[in-house]
């Protein structure tokens, strides 16, 4: 059995419903302050109060007291306020059992497009040796660039012609030699 949490609201709809299972889970106003719920297997178990299992009254609607039951597959909640029958202002927040969802078949991962995964890839390096390129062409358009940094641009530049020459490859985009960066 899973956890859920179900939000009713005094004319007795469903406002919110969160679930770690099941999810056919419906309420409904039986009468003034009775509210029912289906498709639970009843009340989570009340652990220690600092977890907030069980159920919750809207601050608005304190200091009512609500009294579950279930029976049959039907959970009931019944308010009063001052010994009397009492209608939700706000709503109600209760902590259920709901059943397992059966075992998913785990999906292999989505087949990625090897023409969108070779060009991103290409991409990605690309903006690596643009990135070690611009100060190298600054040293160099300034007329401060070193015989080595020289050297280390003209390896790079040749970096970057290669891979905008991959798409030209034979075998392209299943079979790729990628070429070496500097």
């Amino acid at each position: 059995m899973a956890r859920a949490a179900i939000n009713v609201t005094g004319a007795g709809e469903k406002f919110d419903f969160v679930s770690l299972g099941g999810a056919d889970v419906n309420c409904y106003r039986k009468d003034v302050g009775v509210y029912c719920v289906t498709g639970t297997q009843g009340m989570v178990p009340f652990p220690p109060l600092d977890q907030g299992w069980g159920y919750g009254l809207h601050p608005s609607d304190s200091p009512a007291e609500a009294n579950i039951s279930f029976e049959d597959g039907l959970l009931t909640v019944t308010v009063t306020k001052e010994g009397e029958p009492y209608d939700l202002k706000v709503m109600i927040t209760l902590h259920i059992l709901v059943p397992d969802l059966p075992p998913q078949e785990e999906l292999p991962p989505p087949a990625l497009d090897p023409v969108v995964a070779a060009q991103t890839q290409i991409a990605h390096l690309r903006a690596e040796a643009d990135y070690a390129i611009a100060p190298l062409q600054d040293a160099v358009d300034i007329d401060e660039g070193t015989e080595a940094e020289l050297a280390t641009l003209k390896a790079w530049k040749k970096y970057r012609v290669a891979l905008n020459r991959v798409p030209d490859q034979e075998g392209y985009p299943l079979a790729i030699d990628w070429p070496a960066a500097p």
